[in-house]
């Protein structure tokens, strides 16, 4: 642990130049008042950084009247303790804090003389626990009285930055502004997934009328599939029965053309027998004639051939008549089937590329019935025609934004649930160490009151929300039941021995490198400040550690090994002693 070892004054307030010395253990800055003793504590806090010292004035006020600059410097103690120094990113074995004050208003920090912002001063004073802004750490001129109307809930974060528990408070406080930006977050995305469900809806059902559409559209595709091949089996069917028909027909007309033949060969035979017989006849009547004698018998015979192969001649050739007009119409009738073949042909070409153009299917209802449903499908389709496959790209993107804002809606729940149960674990933390640490506060505050004649304890009250969480001391003298310590209740002397006893209560347990506290003994009876003084001297020697305590009042002869400083005023210009 790191100490302060000097403090260099120049130009500041009533000092021209003073080097002031200090050990690791009790320095006590003893003078009247006015000497100067509380602007060294001033110009400590000025290096520091402290911003209760720049509230309400000029810096460029406390510059020595008739100078320009002002500079104020403190050493630190940087030699290793444990192997490591104490401001590990320094390798020097002291670090000096300087505060530079300019009568123009241009005021600037240097460590180790070299420029430095303060933001960088106060991260080095974090490194070792020093948080010059914590007046439990450090108490100016009637601060140990105004301790006592500080709000309990500030006592509370005073105590935690001075037992170094202020980084636990500021996990619940980042955790909770996590939880701030998820509950945002989660508010954000709900809106946004309240606005997509609504799109989403709204689309749904112009999807939904796609999707039935579609559906009907594939019903229509299986009927047209249906009807063109139950077209082309139809026309098969009939192109079939026709080319039966036209065989018929041909076999017929070959009948009749060969049956022709045959009569026509008939006729010629029945005409060259009637020639015959006529050549007969005339040879007889020619013998009649020539007074010859042809016997009846012959006469009629040949007469009955002539006039069967006349009667035979006309029956063939009332046949031949019949045939050849019924071949003419078979003629003419195989030419319409023709005809009607190619008309079929042409038709089942067609019928067979349109049907080639689904998948085969079965046929179980007429051509008829089929046209029949599909005109009845297509009226209905026509309630859909405000609709198309445009809608399902629309449709899909806002069902991928509504499942992903979802799942971030999972992930955000997820997200806080974890955050919550690492909240509570830190506001537990955080409650287990302020009780534990109070608890021990508490009964050091009460050992130390009993010197005192007092009894008294800390509290700390409404520890469920750090936000309302608060430190109460209770006090009591005379053998009274304890009861708030506040401004009105106790004296003046009462109060500050009260606050006394808490700071001392909380030093074996302060992580600073040191404290110190101006005018400890104010509104104190001379016993009472004997009292504190002795008890301080004991402490220091007992928890170790630096203490810087400033007393206008005589400090007696015994102080141990206290590094008692004289501050003096001589000629208007202050200036120390240290007492040996």
């Amino acid at each position: 642990m790191t100490y302060l070892k000097e403090v260099i004054l120049e130009n500041f307030m009533s000092y021209e130049y003073a080097r002031i010395p200090f050990k690791n253990g009790l320095n006590i800055i003893v003078g009247p008042n006015g000497a100067g003793k509380s602007s060294i504590l001033l110009g400590i806090s000025l290096a520091l950084g402290q911003s209760h010292t720049e509230r309400g004035r000029r810096l460029s006020d406390l510059i020595r009247f008739g100078k320009d600059i002002a500079r104020v410097s403190i050493v630190f103690d940087n030699t290793e303790v444990g192997g490591e120094k104490p401001f590990p990113s320094i390798r020097s074995d002291s670090v000096v804090l300087t505060r530079i004050l300019r009568r123009d208003g241009n005021y600037y920090f240097e460590v180790n003389y070299r420029s430095s912002s303060k933001s960088e001063v106060r991260y080095l004073l974090s490194r070792v626990g020093l948080n010059p802004d914590n007046l439990l750490i450090i108490m100016h001129q009637n601060m140990i009285e105004s301790f006592n109307f500080i709000d309990p809930r500030e006592k509370l974060r005073l105590l935690e930055d001075a037992l170094g528990l202020s980084g636990l408070r500021q996990r619940i406080i980042e955790a909770r502004e996590r939880l701030k930006g998820i509950a945002k977050e989660e508010s954000d995305v709900k809106k946004a997934f309240e606005d997509v469900k609504e799109s989403l809806d709204k689309w749904e059902s112009q999807y939904n009328r796609w999707l039935e559409k579609k559906r009907l559209l594939d019903e229509l595709d299986i009927l047209n599939a249906k009807y063109a091949w139950a077209r082309y089996e139809m026309l098969e069917k009939e192109l079939n029965k026709l080319l039966d028909q036209v065989t018929y027909v041909n076999d017929r007309i070959s009948f009749l053309e060969t049956d022709l033949k045959r009569l026509d060969l008939d006729i010629k035979n029945i005409l060259g027998d009637i020639d015959h017989h006529i050549t007969v006849i005339k040879d007889i009547i020619g013998d009649v004639e020539a007074g010859g004698f042809v016997p009846e018998e012959t006469l009629k015979e040949v007469l009955g051939r002539l006039r069967n192969n006349i009667l035979r001649y006309g029956d063939i050739r009332s046949k031949e008549a019949v045939e050849r007009y019924q071949l003419e119409e078979l003629r003419r009738e195989l030419r319409n089937l023709e005809s009607e073949v190619k008309r079929l042909e042409g038709e089942l070409r067609e019928a067979r590329h349109l049907a080639n153009m689904y998948e085969r299917v079965d046929v179980d209802k007429p051509v008829t019935e089929i046209q029949m449903e599909i005109r009845s499908l297509k009226k209905v389709l026509e309630r859909y025609g405000d609709v198309d496959e445009s809608v399902v790209e629309t449709y899909n993107f806002y069902r991928e934004q509504y499942e992903k804002l979802e799942e971030k809606l999972l992930e955000i729940a997820r997200n806080r649930d974890q955050l919550l149960e690492d909240l509570n674990k830190r506001v537990e933390r955080w409650r287990n160490e302020i009780f534990k640490y109070v608890g021990m506060v508490s009964n050091e505050f009460n050992r130390i009151l009993s010197y005192f004649g007092g009894t008294g304890y800390a509290r700390v009250e409404e520890a469920d929300d750090i936000d309302t969480a608060h430190l109460q001391l209770y006090v009591a003298y005379g053998g009274a039941q304890p009861i708030l310590l506040d401004a009105y209740t106790q004296s003046g002397g009462e109060r500050t021995v009260a606050a006394v006893s808490f700071l001392m209560a909380m030093q074996r347990f302060v992580k600073s490198p040191f404290r110190a506290i101006d005018e400890f003994d104010v509104h104190m009876d001379p016993r009472n400040r004997s009292r504190v003084l002795e008890l301080m001297i004991r402490y220091v020697s007992e928890v170790g550690g630096q203490y810087i305590l400033i007393t206008p009042g005589y400090i007696g002869e015994y102080v141990g090994d206290a590094n008692v400083i004289v501050v003096q005023k001589v000629e208007g210009a202050s200036g120390v002693v240290v007492q040996e």
